[in-house]
């Protein structure tokens, strides 16, 4: 009997198993490509749509400011009057009775300086007084002797004349009686000589003492107008020293002065009681009102600007020396100025420069030149036009020739 055949191995499963592999690995690498893929492309979407992105600014045109206005103008406040008071006389503080940031009154005593030197020489000084009016009571005095003994030689004298032309005396014993008569007239001159030195003399003691009296009441220290003691320099037991020492510092805060210096092209607008309006920053929401009192009518060659001082009342005291004060006055200019806002211009190498941007959207750089900085704007002399459109706060994305989007400044 012969034996069935066998069946050979075939091939087949292997080339399925690898053909199942294949698309397996096909699949995997798909499913790890395709990802990335998508992702390069929303990436090089986004890189292309940032590339088209323009720069947002904001702009506002070139404008002329309004023939009359106000400008707010820097100030400083200064007292009304304000003086150092310095010792008259020499010696030691012997009381001190006001303090600093006392408020005193015309004449008030406020310290006592001790003067022993001074006493010592008043009362030497009317000693002096004293001994010359005495000298001239005496000579007073002898004047009168002088001029009675002058009055008895006289008659006498013209008794013996008449007796002489009678023949009853001698030629000489007349001459003896005439002689008598000079010397008593010329004792008489000397008296009232005498008496006039001495009235002379007394009358330069009586100076001295009045001019030591006088710096005796320079040892009252007082207070010569109604304010406040805004410096106190000595206290009790100092060495006063007459004219170098400074004693106190006494200011008057009601009305006060504010200095102004008024840029040249406002300065034919600003007369001479004109009102205007004081603001302080720590006195947040108040409004003072001041008056033009003086101006300068000169210019400061360096700032071409010309000072002005206004008064403003301050009967609280809530205004020290010494503020930084806003001045707000109303003024007129008869060539308006270009104004641009201030954070338009930038500075750089060449200068000041502004971007402007047409109605093509595109960025060009201009020089500029600077007038007066007002704060929120800046005067452009020359450089652009007005109507002209420019860029506030230019980035760095802003430059020469860059396309932009433009909003308008609010």
């Amino acid at each position: 009997m012969t034996p069935a055949p066998q069946n050979k191995p075939t091939a087949r499963p292997v080339v399925v198993f690898f053909g199942v592999l294949a698309i397996l690995i096909i699949v995997g690498i798909a499913a790890g490509v395709m990802p990335r893929l998508a992702r390069q492309k929303v990436m090089l979407a986004a890189s292309h749509e940032v590339g088209e992105r323009r720069p947002v600014v904001l702009i506002s045109p070139a404008h002329f400011a309004p023939g009359a206005e106000t400008v707010d103008l820097p100030g400083d406040l200064q007292a009304m009057i304000e003086t150092t008071i310095i010792a008259r006389t020499e010696g030691y503080l012997k009381s001190k009775l006001v303090d600093l940031g006392w408020h005193v009154t015309a004449g008030q005593l406020m310290a006592e300086i001790e003067t022993p030197e001074i006493d010592q020489q008043l009362s030497q000084a009317r000693a002096t007084v004293e001994q010359t009016q005495a000298t001239i009571k005496e000579l007073q005095a002898d004047i009168d002797l002088a001029r009675a003994n002058r009055d008895m030689a006289r008659v006498t004298s013209d008794r013996w004349e008449q007796l002489q032309k009678q023949g009853v005396v001698s030629k000489q014993d007349t001459d003896t009686r005439i002689a008598d008569l000079a010397v008593k007239d010329a004792t008489l001159r000397k008296a009232e000589a005498s008496l006039a030195t001495a009235q002379n003399t007394i009358h330069i003691s009586e100076a001295a003492l009045h001019r030591l009296e006088e710096l005796k009441s320079f040892a009252r220290v007082t207070a010569p107008f109604d304010g406040v003691v805004t410096e106190r320099l000595v206290d009790v037991g100092t060495l006063i020293n007459a004219g170098s020492k400074s004693m106190f510092k006494v200011a008057k805060l009601d009305p006060m002065r504010v200095f102004v210096n008024v840029p040249q092209a406002y300065v034919a607008s600003i007369a001479k009681g004109q009102k205007a309006e004081v603001r302080v920053q720590e006195r947040p929401g108040q409004v003072f009102p001041a008056t033009v009192s003086g101006i300068a009518n000169a210019l400061d060659p360096a700032s071409r600007a010309m000072l002005i001082v206004l008064q403003t009342p301050n009967p609280t005291g809530v205004l020290y020396p010494g503020m930084y004060t806003q001045v707000r006055i109303a003024t007129t200019k008869a060539k308006p100025a270009l104004r641009v806002p201030g954070d338009a211009v930038v500075m750089g190498k060449t200068g000041a420069r502004v971007a402007v941007v047409g109605a093509d959207k595109v960025v060009h750089y201009r020089n500029v030149v600077i007038g007066q900085d007002l704060g929120t704007e800046v005067e452009v002399t020359s450089g652009i036009e007005a109507g002209e459109t420019v860029i506030s706060n230019p980035t760095d994305a802003v430059t020469e020739g860059a396309v932009v989007e433009t909003r308008n400044r609010g």
